[in-house]
């Protein structure tokens, strides 16, 4: 077996694993991060390259839906470094990430979201056993490897939310996955990730943040709050069928990491007493997720796919 089947095989298990977790029963015990957890974020959103580079219009608009879900959940306007476009060089993306890791600590959530272009590349080009490596490409075509990527986020202290918005996003998922580090990807590492020009954004976000968390529709449970999980499973259940006709066919989001609990970026207050969804209930939507069988459509019609993050 080669080392790049190993590595889309390992995280394809872990996947898996991770997603029967979250949404076990015991998901209903607790929400992690907590309420009064020290938050920062670091968001990135790249729509224009320098030279001959594709522009992925999308990316930028990923970035304003991410910092305006912040701000909407009470995470502090100067605790979020935003890079987007001409910022985003890879000079200040490593910059941004030696202050997301300085300002983590054992009780902190830190937030770390990227969507732009995806280099994949064959070799083990940064050493680190892959046989493929994956790069953000930053707006001026530097590049920084997943192998690098990774050893940043696995410095994280406390909790943090890891989302990387582009193709073959899930090979950026080199051992940063853990029980504190819940990781979610446009795309699957042999995959492309698309955006629509008509929102301004990527696919995955689009469902995941917008729709999902802006506009509330992942509220799978009535609660009147979207945890992260709720989000990516719609996003999930509809980007296999919104990009099912692409050249490159489509993206199936990937998911990994947590604790077993509900991540929100800001924790509902506690539940009554009585009623509420069950342990049993978190199942069904997993399983309706997965199979296509839940009640309800597509949010959006399935035109109007028209770039590819690649």
């Amino acid at each position: 077996m080669s080392a790049q089947t190993r590595s889309r095989r390992s995280k394809a298990i872990v996947a898996v694993v991770s997603a029967l977790l979250v949404f076990s029963p015991l998901a209903m015990a607790a929400a992690a991060p907590s309420g009064d957890a020290p938050r920062f974020a670091v968001v990135i959103g790249i729509s224009e390259y320098q030279g001959r580079t594709k522009p992925t219009p999308g990316s930028a608009g990923d970035a304003a839906i991410v910092r305006e879900a912040l701000l909407r959940d009470g995470w502090a306007d100067q605790n979020i470094r935003m890079l987007v476009n001409e910022a985003a060089t890879a000079g200040a993306i490593r910059d941004a990430l030696r202050w997301l890791v300085d300002n983590s600590s054992d009780t902190s959530f830190s937030v770390f979201a990227y969507s732009g272009h995806v280099k994949q590349m064959t070799g083990d080009r940064d050493g680190d056993g892959e046989g493929n490596d994956e790069f953000l490409w930053s707006t001026l075509n530097e590049f920084i490897s997943d192998g690098e990527l990774a050893q940043s986020l696995r410095a994280l202290r406390g909790d943090a939310w890891i989302n990387i918005s582009g193709c073959e996003a899930a090979g950026f998922d080199d051992g940063v996955s853990s029980p504190r580090r819940l990781f979610t990807a446009a795309s699957q590492e042999v995959e492309k990730g698309y955006e629509r020009g008509d929102w301004g954004q990527s696919v995955f976000n689009g469902l995941m943040v917008d729709q999902g968390m802006l506009q509330g529709h992942a509220d799978a449970d009535g609660n009147g709050t979207v945890s992260i999980q709720e989000a990516f499973d719609h996003a999930a259940r509809i980007a296999p069928d919104m990009t099912a006709e692409q050249r490159y066919g489509p993206q199936h989001p990937y998911i990994a990491g947590g604790d077993g609990t509900e991540w929100f970026l800001k924790p509902p207050a506690p539940p009554a007493p009585a009623g509420g969804s069950t342990g049993v209930d978190l199942v069904d939507r997993l399983v309706g997720g997965l199979t296509g069988d839940r009640a309800g459509g597509l949010t959006d019609d399935l035109s109007g796919v028209t770039g590819i993050l690649d």
